[in-house]
């Protein structure tokens, strides 16, 4: 009883203070409280308009490969948007029990982590833990900056309220997913997932998640690349919170503990670091000019290319390792570049641009001009076949001599410095005679050549002059690529293409291209092409090239050994090389059949031995022949070098070469009426006139020479009873110049002969050349008749 007495006397005796200080106590708090009220409701004044919480934030735009695979991605803030259940569970839960776990409980704002938060401020003297719920957390991501300041929290606050008013639960986390940021320039999951680990965020494993879970605190100071240890011990703390909370068992967190964790290479995302850059480099211009900035790096594009990133690499590795060879035997040759396309369908399959891209960023695959030398030959070769001039053409390589503008004289050489005298036009090519191709220039015409080159892909501005056919006229490696191409297509030219699809974030197409592709060569005339060109990979200045398979190619080197190139295919393959010095000094005796043909074999052999060997079938226009390697004509048993030829049907020697002997197979034409035919099919005369010595009467009655026609039109005319009457008909139009009849005219017993010409090709102004030829025992007699197409 004594001790409660002497209590209440105590309590008597204090409770006047008690009083005033309850007093003062309520009235600071109503003070604090006033203040907080004063400052939140001005602060509610001027904070911004959560409708930002409807518009997608930006998102990253991705750059990928034929088959799928992420190339690039391109952003201001790294992020891909997903929904929430393509992120784990896993995950989610990593995220919740570490950042906010009564995340699900509470209406935008936790008062015990308010209150956590408070005590270790007030311990620490500042602002170091903000008590942050993830609903807050959003609404700092998306509203308001990183200031430690009471102001900012308070508006933070106040924002999260309205948040959860507005959005349920999976809503706001969902957002949080896709806005946090991880490291490495990584906004988002998604992003975070391809940037650490090279997947897609829905393929995240445990380990994974508790380390990507781990890093939102601080994903510099956690970074599994720059402290592998303290993220590791981060993890840790992220597992042991799941266990705690009922997430995952004990022996769960054991064995993510002690899973490795496989980390990509660090910078895989933005672009300096990408996978492909030269061929980046190259799309990028376009895609800024069609979208604009603001799209391409926030507007989360989806492009899809036609690269190929196995090739891609392959061709990188060639170069740099041709390069690395060229710098060891002290060659001086620091540059080169690659281009690969379909040429069935124009599509880019790989570009390397350099030697390195941190170094340069100048793509010589396009954007260099340089001299072909004579790798630009094979459209001149072209030019000649659409012409009607057969292959074994005899050419003449001797000295040839020009006088310029300046008053100095150019005397082109073979790069061997020989003279091979008369050759056939193939071995002309083959073996990259230089006089030879020059003369032939001249005989077609270099402005014809010109426009050929343009019709076949070459867009640079090409001069008509003598030397345009040894490659004195800039021009890019793609253009040589894309032009060779034409000729492995089988006439078609299919236009560069890099880029398949386009769509916005939600999928939706935005462009969708398709080949371009264009007739420019007969079949007939691509086929003799590459058959031409498959000779210089077999016998001449290519064979370093040579890998066994069905291919084609031609090498250049310009003056002084400051370009060179090989420029080879395949039915299914084109791939350009070139070689230099930026600088355009000279290499030390490199040529396009050295390290470029190297270079491309050490690229092509890998790609060739996983792709069938098929080679390219021959069209029913093309015929061949055994022909005599030192005269073009057809070979006797006394040719010293027969082989077999091919030709454009109407365009084959039916003369033999009598200059080894007298024999001629039994039942072969008449040497002068072969002769007559075979000089009009080569394009090599304008008239055939009668034999001065003949006695054999020959009249063409119809059509008169200089006369107009229409086909189909009738050959009438007369000759001497039992003769035999051969008739040839060349039509020439613009690059068209063909055979189109070739055959023995009945003759009846007067002497009247009668042949109808019916071709089907039929070219309006087109000009038919007719040979006649009669003969009668050891009598011929011959004559032309030249006459319009109306």
């Amino acid at each position: 009883m004594a001790d409660t007495r002497q209590l209440r006397e105590n309590l008597a005796y204090l409770a006047p203070y008690l009083t005033v200080g309850f007093l003062v106590g309520l009235a600071l708090l109503l003070a604090v409280s006033g203040v907080l009220l004063g400052t939140a409701l001005a602060i509610s004044g001027h904070l911004p308009s959560v409708e930002a919480l409807y518009t997608p934030p930006s998102e990253a735009t991705r750059i990928y490969a034929a088959n799928g695979d992420l190339i690039a991605s391109l952003y201001q803030e790294n992020r891909a948007n997903i929904p929430l259940s393509q992120i784990p569970r896993m995950f989610q839960r990593a995220v919740i029990d570490t950042e906010d776990a009564g995340f699900y409980r509470h209406h935008g704002i936790s008062l015990r982590g308010v209150l956590r938060a408070s005590f270790r401020n007030v311990r620490e003297r500042g602002l170091a833990e903000g008590g942050s719920t993830i609903t807050q957390q959003l609404a700092r991501n998306l509203f308001l900056s990183n200031e430690k300041a009471l102001s900012r929290k308070i508006a933070e606050m106040l924002l999260a309220v309205q948040i959860e008013r507005r959005l349920t639960k999976d809503e706001i986390l969902e957002r949080y997913l896709n806005q946090v940021y991880f490291g490495q320039g990584a906004y988002g999951v998604e992003a975070a997932a391809e940037v650490y680990f090279g997947k897609p965020a829905q393929d995240l494993t445990l380990p994974e998640s508790a380390l990507l879970a781990g890093l939102i605190r601080a994903p510099s100071y956690d970074s599994p690349y720059d402290r592998p240890d303290r993220a590791a011990a981060r993890r840790a703390e992220v597992l042991q919170r799941m266990v705690d909370l009922g997430d995952i068992t004990a022996v769960q967190m054991r064995a993510a503990q002690l899973a490795p964790i496989h980390l990509v290479e660090k910078g895989n995302a933005g672009f300096i670091g990408i996978r492909a850059p030269w061929f980046v480099s190259y799309i990028l211009p376009p895609l800024l000019q069609r979208y604009g900035e603001d799209v391409l790096y926030k507007g989360g594009l989806r492009i899809y290319t036609t690269l190929d990133l196995a090739w891609q690499a392959q061709a990188e590795a060639a170069v740099r390792a041709g390069i690395d060879r060229a710098d060891h035997d002290k060659q001086n040759v620091h540059q080169g570049a690659m281009i690969v396309l379909d040429p069935q369908t124009g599509a880019i399959r790989a570009m390397i641009g350099g030697y390195d891209f941190r170094a340069s960023q100048f793509n010589r695959a396009w954007q260099a001009r340089r001299q072909p030398g004579s790798a630009f030959k094979p459209f001149t070769y072209a030019t000649a076949l659409l012409r009607g001039i057969p292959l074994t053409t005899m050419l003449q390589d001797d000295p040839i001599s020009y006088t310029l503008t300046d008053g100095t004289t150019w005397e082109p050489k073979n790069f061997d410095n020989k003279w091979y005298g008369w050759v056939t036009m193939r071995f002309a090519l083959e073996n990259s005679l230089n006089s030879a191709s020059i003369r032939l220039a001249e005989r077609v015409g270099p402005e014809n050549i010109v426009a050929l080159a343009h019709r076949l892909g070459i867009e640079s501005l090409l001069q008509p002059t003598p030397s345009l056919t040894l490659g004195a006229s800039d021009v890019t490696l793609m253009e040589l690529a894309s032009a060779y191409g034409v000729f492995a297509s089988g006439g078609v030219r299919a236009a560069p293409m890099a880029i398949l699809k386009v769509t916005d974030s939600k999928g939706n197409v935005l462009e969708d291209h398709v080949p371009q592709r264009t007739v420019v060569l007969t079949p007939e005339l691509a086929y003799m092409m590459t058959d031409l060109l498959k000779g210089v990979v077999r016998r001449g200045t290519g064979v370093a090239a040579n890998l066994g398979i069905p291919q084609g190619g031609k090498t250049g080197t310009a003056d002084d050994y400051r370009n060179a190139w090989f420029i080879g295919f395949t039915p299914t393959i084109v791939a350009a090389v070139w070689v230099g010095n930026d600088d355009n000094s000279p290499m030390k005796k490199v040529v396009g059949g050295g390290l470029p043909a190297q270079v491309w074999a050490a690229f092509m052999k890998p790609v060739t031995d996983a792709l069938p060997k098929t080679d390219w079938p021959r069209p029913a226009g093309v015929v061949d022949a055994v022909t005599c390697g030192t005269t073009g004509l057809l070979a006797t048993p006394e040719c010293p070098d027969p082989h077999p030829e091919v030709f454009i049907k109407g365009t084959e020697p039916t003369t033999y070469d009598q200059s080894h002997g007298t024999s001629s197979p039994s039942g072969a034409a008449n040497p002068a009426t072969a002769s007559a035919a075979g000089q009009v099919a080569a394009g090599q005369a304008a008239a055939v006139a009668a034999s001065p010595t003949s006695t054999l009467p020959l009249t063409v009655t119809a059509p008169r020479s200089g006369s107009e026609v229409a086909a189909p039109f009738l050959i009438k005319g007369t000759t001497r009873a039992g003769a035999t009457v051969h008739v040839t008909v060349q039509v020439k139009a613009g690059f068209l110049n063909v055979q189109v009849a070739d055959a023995d005219a009945p003759v009846d017993a007067s002497g009247s002969f009668a042949y109808l010409v019916n071709p089907a090709v039929k070219p309006a102004g087109g000009t038919f050349t007719i040979v006649v030829t009669a003969t009668a025992g050891l009598d011929t007699a011959s004559t032309v008749v030249s006459v319009q197409e109306q």
